[in-house]
C-alpha cells in the first residue's frame, strides 16, 4: 500500500500529470516539455526527477539531450497493485 500512496502522491501535481499525458503519447525531449508546458527548464527538470524516482519514467541520452518516455512496466504494475487493492 506505500508504493501505491506514494505514486499517487507524486502524480497529484498538476505539471507532473501534464508531463505522464506528453509522455504518454511519444517520447520527449527536456527542451519539448519546457516549450509546450511553458515551465522553465529547472521546473521541467524537478518533475522529471521526482517521476524517475516514482519509476514512472525511463531517460535516455542522446549526445547532449535527454529524452524521456513513459516507463510501461511500472504503470502496468502500479495498474495491477491499484486495482488489487480497491477490487
Amino acid at each position: 500500500m506505500k508504493t501505491i500512496s506514494s505514486v499517487l502522491k507524486t502524480i497529484a501535481e498538476d505539471n507532473r500529470l501534464r508531463i505522464i499525458c506528453l509522455l504518454g503519447k511519444k517520447e520527449l525531449c527536456v527542451c519539448e516539455l519546457t516549450a509546450t508546458l511553458g515551465l522553465s527548464h529547472n521546473l521541467i527538470l524537478h518533475h522529471l526527477k521526482a517521476l524517475a524516482a516514482s519509476s514512472l519514467i525511463e531517460k535516455r541520452e542522446e549526445g547532449r539531450f535527454s529524452f524521456y518516455r513513459l516507463n510501461l512496466k511500472s504503470f502496468s504494475r502500479f495498474k495491477k497493485q491499484f486495482m488489487k487493492l480497491i477490487g
